[in-house]
C-alpha cells in the first residue's frame, strides 16, 4: 500500500507539474498574440514608389553608418563602428568633449533618429539617471519635448519620477488614457501595452476599466498591464476574471492573481533601477 501510495502521489507531482508548464505556454502564448496584433502594419510604403518608410531608408545604402549626421559638428555615432561605443563617445569627459550631455544627446536624436539611436539614448539616460547635475531635469524635458518615440518617452518619464518629478509620467498615463477612448480594439491594446511598460501602481487606475472590455483580446491585454503595474493591493481587481467565460482570460487572470500576491503593497510605488532596466529597447548593434 505504502508503494502505491507513494506513485499516486508521484503521478499527481507530474500531473501538477504538467499543467503549470502547459498554462505558462499559453500565456507566453498570449503575450506573443498581443503583440502580433499591436504590432500590425501602421507605416506602409508608398504605393507610387514602392519605398520603405523614412526610418527603413536610412539604412538602405550600404555606406550608411550608424547614426550618420550631416552639418558641422558630425555625431559621436558617426564616429563610432557599434552601440557601446557610442555610448563611450556620449560619456567622454569635458576636456575630450566641450559639449554638455544634453546636447550630445540632442545631436545623437537629430534628423529622424533610428531605432538603435533611440536604444543608445535610452540606455545612456538610465545610466545617467542618479546624475542629475550632469544630465538635469530641464534638459531631459526639452528632450521629451523634441522626440515622439513611445520609448524614449517612457524612459525619460520613469527617470524623471525616480528623481521625484512625476509630471511627465502622469502625462504618460493621461495619453494612453485618451488612446483607451478609441473604437478600435488595436489602438486599445496598443495603449495598454504602453501603460504596461511604465510599471507604476500610477497607471492602475487607467487600466481597471478595460478588465471588463467587451473584446476579450482587450481583456487579456489589460490583465498583462495589470500584472505589470499592481501589487498586492490590486488582486481584487483580477479575480473576478478567474471565472471569465474565455477560458485564455480566465487562466491568466489566474495567473496574475498570483503574481500579485507575491508583491507588497509597496512595490511599482516607486521606481528601482531594474524597473526601468525591464523596457529598456535592446541594443542590436552592441
Amino acid at each position: 500500500m505504502g508503494s502505491r501510495k507513494y506513485l499516486f502521489l508521484a503521478l499527481t507531482a507530474l500531473a501538477l507539474a504538467g499543467v503549470l508548464v502547459y498554462q505558462n505556454r499559453k500565456i507566453r502564448a498570449l503575450e506573443d498574440t498581443i503583440e502580433t496584433l499591436r504590432a500590425a502594419p501602421t507605416e506602409k510604403a508608398n504605393p507610387q514608389t514602392s519605398q520603405p518608410p523614412a526610418r527603413d531608408r536610412k539604412h538602405d545604402s550600404p555606406d550608411a553608418s550608424l547614426g550618420e549626421k550631416t552639418g558641422p559638428e558630425k555625431s559621436t555615432a558617426g564616429n563610432a563602428s557599434g552601440s557601446r561605443q557610442v555610448l563611450e563617445g556620449l560619456e567622454e569627459d569635458s576636456a575630450t568633449d566641450p559639449r554638455s550631455y544634453a546636447d550630445r544627446l540632442q545631436q545623437l536624436l537629430a534628423d529622424n533618429p533610428t531605432d538603435e539611436e533611440i536604444a543608445i539614448a535610452c540606455r545612456f539616460i538610465f545610466d545617467k539617471a542618479a546624475d542629475a547635475q550632469g544630465l538635469p531635469d530641464y534638459a531631459l524635458q526639452e528632450i521629451y519635448a523634441s522626440q515622439t518615440d513611445a520609448d524614449l518617452k517612457r524612459v525619460i518619464a520613469q527617470v524623471l519620477s525616480q528623481r521625484g518629478n512625476d509630471g511627465l509620467l502622469m502625462d504618460q498615463i493621461a495619453e494612453a488614457q485618451a488612446t483607451l477612448k478609441s473604437a478600435k480594439p488595436k489602438d486599445r491594446l496598443d495603449a495598454l501595452s504602453q501603460l504596461g511598460k511604465i510599471h507604476s501602481v500610477h497607471a492602475v487606475d487607467a487600466i481597471a476599466p478595460f478588465l471588463q472590455d467587451s473584446d476579450s483580446t482587450v481583456r487579456v491585454a489589460a490583465l498583462f498591464a495589470l500584472r505589470d503595474s499592481g501589487n498586492q493591493r490590486h488582486v481584487g481587481l483580477a479575480e473576478p476574471l478567474t471565472r471569465d467565460p474565455d477560458p485564455s482570460v480566465s487562466t491568466l487572470a489566474g495567473n496574475v492573481v498570483s503574481a500579485l500576491r507575491n508583491l507588497s503593497s509597496s512595490a511599482r510605488t516607486g521606481y528601482s533601477r531594474s524597473d526601468i532596466e525591464a523596457e529598456l529597447p535592446p541594443l542590436a548593434n552592441p
